[in-house]
C-alpha cells in the first residue's frame, strides 16, 4: 500500500482499521456508500431531481463529465461542516494484479454513526429548503440516481 493513511484522531493505520474510520471506499463509490450508510437515498434522489430540474429551467447543459473530484466536492457541500465530519484523507490501494489498485477515501469521525445521522438530516434539510434549487454543481448530475 503506498502512501498509507493514519486516522487523525488516533493514529492507527487505515488498513488496520480503528473505531473512527467511518467509510473506506473506492472513489468512484464513495458519495454512493454515504448516500447508503446515512439511508438517505430518497432524501438524495429529491435533492438530485430538484437540481437537474433547476439547471434544465436555466438551459444549462454540462458538456463534460469530470469525475477526478467527486468525493471531494461531495464532501466539501454535505460533510466537511458536520459536527462529527473527523477528516477525509486518499489513499492508493493495491489489489491482487496491478491493474486493480485505485484511489481509496477515507472518511474519518469520532463517532461514525453520529455522522451518518447528521448527514441524513443535512440531506433531509437540503431536499426540503428553498435553497435546493440552486444549480446542480457537475458532479451531482452525474451521481443522481436514474
Amino acid at each position: 500500500m503506498m502512501n498509507q493513511r493514519n486516522c487523525p484522531i488516533c493514529r492507527t493505520p487505515a488498513a488496520n482499521g480503528c473505531d473512527h474510520l467511518a467509510l473506506a471506499a473506492e472513489g468512484r463509490d464513495f458519495v454512493r456508500r454515504c448516500v447508503e450508510l446515512c439511508e438517505g437515498q430518497q432524501a438524495w434522489a429529491i435533492l438530485c431531481q430538484q437540481r437537474q430540474e433547476q439547471n434544465q429551467v436555466r438551459g444549462w447543459v454540462p458538456e463534460h463529465r469530470d469525475f477526478t473530484w467527486l468525493e471531494t466536492a461531495f464532501c466539501e457541500e454535505f460533510l466537511r461542516h458536520l459536527t462529527w465530519f473527523g477528516g477525509m484523507d486518499h489513499e492508493w490501494r493495491s489489489g491482487p494484479r496491478p491493474e486493480q489498485g485505485g484511489f481509496w477515501v477515507l472518511l474519518w469521525s469520532k463517532n461514525p454513526q453520529r455522522l451518518w445521522w447528521e448527514l441524513r438530516g443535512e440531506l433531509e434539510h437540503e431536499s426540503a429548503s428553498p435553497s435546493a434549487q440552486q444549480e446542480a454543481p457537475p458532479w451531482l448530475i452525474w451521481l443522481s440516481p436514474r
